[in-house]
């Protein structure tokens, strides 16, 4: 798991053919504008998914991991934590599902990051992660966010 400001994401463009094109994207679009749902930059190799939700508990949450994309998370507004484990710490709640590129794990979470404002999360295969949680003072909090999501 990597965690930076926007305006350090092209030091990780070597990380993946496709990484330039997608910080490219997020320094030139205007984020606030776009619609909810799928955008696609690149077909099916690169796009986002803009969402809106609330917030919520550990307790009604899940940890998610990806085998075939890469996910850059960030919220255009609000904020939230993000729990974090290594995929291979993690008991499995539901099989693979490699159509969806999803699986559902549980355990606990080895960190927890904040993101918010200008911080982007990017997570690899091995990085299972808890997103939506609440951030401040325990509350739930209404939050628009992208997902991007990267093939590898």
């Amino acid at each position: 798991m990597v965690v930076s400001d926007f305006k350090n994401l092209h030091r990780y463009d070597s990380l993946n053919p496709l990484f330039k094109k997608a910080f490219d994207w997020i320094q030139n679009t205007n984020l606030i504008s776009l619609s909810l749902g799928k955008h696609e930059i690149q077909g099916s190799d690169l796009f986002v998914n803009v969402q809106e939700y609330e917030t919520k508990s550990i307790a009604e949450s899940f940890f998610e991991a990806h085998r075939s994309y890469i996910d850059i998370q960030f919220l255009i507004e609000g904020s939230e934590n993000i729990g974090w484990a290594d995929t291979a710490s993690l008991s499995e709640l539901e099989p693979y599902n490699p159509e969806s590129d999803f699986h559902k794990l549980s355990g606990k979470a080895k960190e927890t990051v904040t993101i918010g404002g200008k911080i982007a999360c990017i997570l690899f295969p091995e990085d299972a992660h808890m997103p939506c949680l609440k951030a401040s003072e325990g509350k739930k909090a209404k939050v628009r966010k992208i997902c991007m999501k990267i093939k590898l």
